[in-house]
Order: structure tokens, then C-alpha cells, then sequence
């Protein structure tokens, strides 16, 4: 994805920009089908793993997608967030997005049913979930490039309420969770929530209050304020349920995204709340984004240059920035796959807007020494 930044741009930079190498090879993908035991039957799942090039105990950060319906769930894929196991590989993490069983290339069995609206079955649907991230975890643990004592789990809708399901088991398997847009409800036909469906909310609270209780797991809930399906009155509901037993919580609600709030697992939502997940790991001591390096330049800036720069750096990765020594103009495109992809098309936008031969100015979280060139106003 591509944008755009007026900058000044003198000569002085390199007086500021620390050296680095391309990362060409900081991270690799692993597209597996991976086998899980799940009680007496083996699933399938669809999965990406991305983790930095020979990397060593490893901490752990599974992560999974909500539901999907008709031919969504049938082309679904653990690489649909791509962006968000790219981002936890950079910051040092083995992360692994899995696919449910019944969606995509997943093995087909399907766990949808969570009862009707008069007799919901919230408990043994959100078990049955926690069972497959807990077979996926120990798949995961078993590898030898992982540190099997450290696991982060990081759910979307579904997921979410599932992971904090898992997290509030005995043994505490995970370190901490980030909840974003988690939830269940009854879908009609059309996909929305079943109205007068309160008995169905009621038994989500119940099985969220027995998941928070006693549970020292750190947790991160995310959520927007125009999410249709869980809106800031349910979503602080399900809070201070989590919470009435003991349960841990770091809760923010967003400003309303875009025209769906409950599309937070896009590349595009992550500036929004990448600042918040940093301090949430800082605070766990858990590894997190090193942009260290940029600090000299950004102790240079002007205020609206600064906040420029920063706003790159909330993008999901792979991402690079570009420039020209004779240009007020920086380029970047975020969100790829590799480094390479992202250092190309941001080279491209650059040369294609100014016709000369453009320099990578930065790439992921460190800035380049390049022929590149820009300081701040004086």
C-alpha cells in the first residue's frame, strides 16, 4: 500500500542516519499444513509461520482469525494476516497464524454450532475452539526453534473469546493475550446479529466471567467504537464481566474505523493501535519493536515532520521508505510480504512522481544509510 509525505530536504542526513543493511532476510515465511492432535482425532491446519533467520528459543505468538461464512470461509487462509505474523516475526517472535478447521485448506470438520438463541451452547463452542489453539500450541512447542515456556496468543473475534477461553485454563498456557474485536454472537441469515437474542449474550458473559476468574494472564481488548456486532455498551459488558473474578484487562476502544469497526485485523487498522500493543509487550516484558534507531532523526524534527516519520513507523510491515537528494517528497508502501517487494514499490512510487533515481530512506524499523539526504527545518 502507498503513501505519501512532503518533507524538506537538504543535505544533512547522513550526519543523522545510523548505518544498517537491508534486511533482504530478517524474517521467513513457512506455509505448512500443519497436523494437530486435537482428543482422539487429527486436524489439519492452514498455517503460516514467519520467525527472524536463524532464530533461537524462540517465544511463541499463535495467531488465529473470527468466523467467516458461505464462500469467505471457503477461501479462507492463514495468510490473510500475513501483516500481523510479519510484525510479531520483527519484533522477535515465531508467529503463527492458523486456519479453524472447517475454513480454507484446514481440515473440513466445522465448529460453528453455538446453540440457538433460547438454549445457547457458549461453553462447549468456545472449549471446543480453545481445544484446537491448545493442540496448535503444543504442535508449535515442539519445535526446535522455540522457547516453549513463552506463548503470546493473538485472536480475532472468535479468536479472541477463544484465546482468553484458553488462557483461563489450568496451567495457564499462555504468557498473555491480545483480544481484538473478540466475541461470539448468533448470525441471521444475512450475517448481522439475531435481535432479542439476550440469552445467547448472557451465556457469553457467564463463560468470560469463568475464563477471567482467578487468572493472572495479562490481557490486551482492542475494539472500535463502530463495531456492529460488538458495540462499546456489550463490549464494556463482556469487560467488567472478565474482570468480576479476578481477570487482568488493559481495554481500548478505538475511534470508529472506517465503515466497519470490527475490521481491525487489516493492515490498515494496525497505526491505530500498534502504539498500544508496544507498551502493552514492554510492560510484560515480552519482546517488542526495537526503533531505536531512529531516534537521532526524530529528536531533528519539526513537529509535523516528526509525526510524518511516526506514522510510518506505526504501518505493518514489510515496509520501506523512499526518498530523492533533490526532492521534498518521501514514498513508502507498506504492508507486503517481503522487503524486497516493499523496498521495490516504494522505489518505483518515488521514481514514477519525480523521474530521478531514488534512495531507500529506511526499511521496517531501521533507517539506511543511503545517498538519500533530508533535515529539518531550521
Amino acid at each position: 500500500m502507498r503513501f505519501n509525505y512532503r518533507l524538506l530536504v537538504l543535505s544533512a542526513l547522513q550526519l543523522f542516519l545510523a548505518h544498517q543493511v537491508l534486511a533482504d532476510n530478517a524474517v521467513v515465511e513457512e506455509q505448512i499444513s500443519m497436523p494437530v492432535q486435537v482428543g482422539n482425532r487429527t486436524e489439519m491446519l492452514d498455517t503460516l509461520i514467519v520467525h527472524p533467520v536463524g532464530g533461537v528459543n524462540l517465544p511463541i505468538a499463535l495467531i488465529v482469525n473470527g468466523a467467516e461464512s458461505g464462500p469467505e470461509a471457503k477461501s479462507a487462509r492463514a495468510d490473510w494476516l500475513a501483516h500481523i505474523a510479519h510484525d510479531f516475526a520483527h519484533r522477535g517472535w515465531l508467529a503463527a497464524s492458523v486456519e479453524w478447521p472447517g475454513y480454507g485448506r484446514s481440515s473440513p470438520s466445522f465448529m460453528e454450532n453455538t446453540g440457538k438463541c433460547s438454549s445457547p451452547t457458549m461453553g462447549p463452542f468456545l472449549n471446543s475452539h480453545a481445544d484446537v489453539l491448545a493442540s496448535a500450541l503444543a504442535a508449535l512447542r515442539a519445535r526446535t526453534d522455540v522457547d516453549p515456556s513463552t506463548a503470546l496468543g493473538v485472536g480475532i473475534s472468535i479468536g479472541g473469546a477463544s484465546m482468553l477461553t484458553l488462557a483461563g485454563r489450568s496451567g495457564r498456557p499462555l504468557k498473555a493475550v491480545i483480544n481484538i474485536s473478540g466475541g461470539v454472537f448468533h448470525a441471521n441469515n444475512a450475517g448481522d446479529p439475531e435481535s432479542n437474542c439476550g440469552l445467547s449474550q448472557d451465556d457469553l458473559l457467564r463463560n468470560l466471567t469463568r475464563s477471567g476468574a482467578g487468572n493472572p494472564t495479562p490481557t490486551l481488548w482492542i475494539y472500535a467504537k463502530n463495531d456492529p456486532y460488538f458495540p462499546p455498551e456489550f463490549a464494556h459488558r463482556m469487560l467488567a464481566a472478565y474482570l468480576s473474578k479476578g481477570g487482568l484487562a488493559d481495554f481500548n476502544m478505538l475511534a470508529p474505523f472506517g465503515s466497519n469497526g470490527h475490521t481491525l485485523f487489516k493492515s490498515t487498522a494496525t497505526p491505530f493501535f500498534q502504539p498500544q500493543i508496544e507498551a502493552f509487550l514492554q510492560r510484560g516484558n515480552l519482546p517488542a519493536l526495537d526503533q531505536s534507531s531512529f531516534a537521532p532523526l526524530l529528536s531533528r524534527l519539526q513537529p509535523i515532520q516528526r509525526k510524518t516519520v511516526e506514522n510510518y513507523l506505526r504501518q505493518s510491515t514489510e515496509k520501506a521508505l523512499a526518498s530523492t537528494p533533490n526532492s521534498d517528497d518521501f514514498y513508502w508502501h507498506f504492508g507486503e510480504r517481503s522487503a524486497e517487494d516493499a523496498r521495490k514499490k516504494a522505489l518505483s512510487d518515488c521514481h514514477r512522481a519525480t523521474g530521478e533515481q531514488c534512495h531507500i530512506v529506511a526499511e521496517n524499523d531501521h533507517l539506511i544509510d543511503s545517498e538519500a539526504t533530508a533535515s529539518v527545518d531550521k
